[in-house]
């Protein structure tokens, strides 16, 4: 074969990559099988066809790498430490899934991550359609992984609104804007129905930078009055007005010392979850720490299940100490700064609002626990690696890539 015949190929190969991820992305809130089948290939066809190396060459390193390093050691390192733990998947799978991130980060310095994106969306008006709708037989696989509960429902509808948002912001077609805008709607009133409040706290949180996101700078007093009507639909909706009443509820058990109500639950597991950090503040107390606090006191059958904190803050601190909850407040961090300072770019928009998103879910839930959840925190930490597309060896890949098509 000619280098001309090599080049192409591996064009063609990059493609591939592309597309396999874009499949990765649809599957994400659908199917745990098929998206790690999706990601293999793409893994495989990423190698294979030399993007891979041309990433490494070409490898620009930007602040959240080292945190990443730190967080996908800690498992491993704590073993040494509390070697008798009764959870080592735990401890392995919260190492072995940052290599979602890296090879995500690589490959997105290596092609476009819009149709990734698209696909995204995609993927999630297929689980909502599925969550809504009465007939279920139309879906021929498992139901959809998003509905697995109602907190991971929340948080893909609030990932759907947000990305759609920035979609809309850098779309040109009137008729695609309409399509961006329309999913943004179902989204958002699937959040206002459903009893996820995770996912209505971080669309209210963000409701500006959404808005704001739908018009132009001269319109800016026409995104505050949306955004005050959206907050008002948002919180009058019958789903959210019992969701607050029952706070209220959960706040007068409090006060009379009655912890069995979700918000009750929910602050128990943060004071235990404390408690352990106290008790280990330099590793914390390892894997099992948790659940050995939280089982040694007398638990209902519903409470006994609980094996983290619901607090990705709480969490690290009480499982890897003071280091794992520094090295994630490093990442996020770093994954703030860096969206910010790009946020004018598509690319740095996106990983802007995915800091926000998960800095905002990671106090009401524990991301880092469950595989969809980690799934979608690597798949979006990776996205990173599209800030270096436009880099000088990415720039020549595309110019081969033109050259060759």
């Amino acid at each position: 074969m000619t280098s001309d015949g090599y080049q192409g190929q591996a064009v063609k190969l990059l493609n591939a990559t592309q597309k396999a991820y874009a499949v990765a992305f649809f599957f994400l809130p659908l199917s745990k099988a098929l998206l790690f089948i999706s990601l293999a290939i793409g893994f495989m066809l990423f190698v294979a066809g030399g993007g891979f190396t041309r990433a490494l060459r070409g490898w620009r390193s930007l602040p959240w790498v080292w945190p990443a390093a730190i967080l996908a050691a800690l498992p491993v390192l704590s073993l040494l430490v509390h070697p008798a733990s009764s959870r080592l998947v735990v401890q392995s799978e919260a190492s072995y899934y940052w290599i979602i991130a890296v090879m995500t980060f690589l490959a997105a310095s290596q092609v476009r991550i819009l149709p990734w994106l698209r696909a995204l969306v995609g993927g999630i008006l297929v689980g909502f359609l599925y969550a809504e709708l009465p007939y279920k037989g139309w879906w021929p696989l498992d139901p959809p992984s998003l509905i697995a509960n109602y907190i991971l429902y929340s948080q893909f509808l609030a990932i759907g609104v947000v990305l759609l948002s920035i979609l809309y912001k850098y779309e040109n077609s009137k008729a695609i804007r309409a399509v961006y805008a329309a999913g943004m709607a179902l989204f958002f009133l699937g959040l206002t129905s459903g009893m996820g409040r995770t996912g209505m706290w971080v669309v209210l949180v963000l409701l500006p930078f959404i808005i704001t996101n739908l018009f132009a700078k001269q319109n800016r007093g026409k995104a505050a009055l949306l955004c005050v009507l959206a907050s008002v639909a948002l919180l009058m909706a019958p789903t959210v007005q019992k969701r607050i009443r029952d706070a209220a509820s959960d706040m007068q058990l409090l006060q009379q010392n009655v912890t069995q109500s979700s918000l009750g639950y929910r602050l128990e597991m943060w004071k235990t979850a404390w408690g352990v950090f106290r008790d280990h503040p330099l590793a914390g107390g390892g894997a099992a720490g948790f659940e050995a606090a939280w089982s040694s006191q007398p638990r209902g059958a519903e409470a006994r299940a609980f094996v983290e904190p619901h607090n990705a803050f709480l969490f690290y601190a009480s499982f890897y100490g003071i280091f794992g909850l520094l090295a994630l407040l490093w990442l996020y961090a770093s994954v703030l700064l860096t969206g910010w300072r790009r946020r004018q770019s598509f690319e740095g928009r996106v990983v802007f609002a995915f800091a926000l998103v998960l800095v905002l879910c990671s106090v009401t839930n524990t991301v880092f626990m469950g595989s969809v959840s980690r799934a979608w925190v690597m798949l979006f930490l990776g996205l990173q690696g599209a800030l270096l597309y436009g880099a000088p060896a990415q720039l020549a890949a595309r110019k081969l890539k033109e050259a060759t098509a």
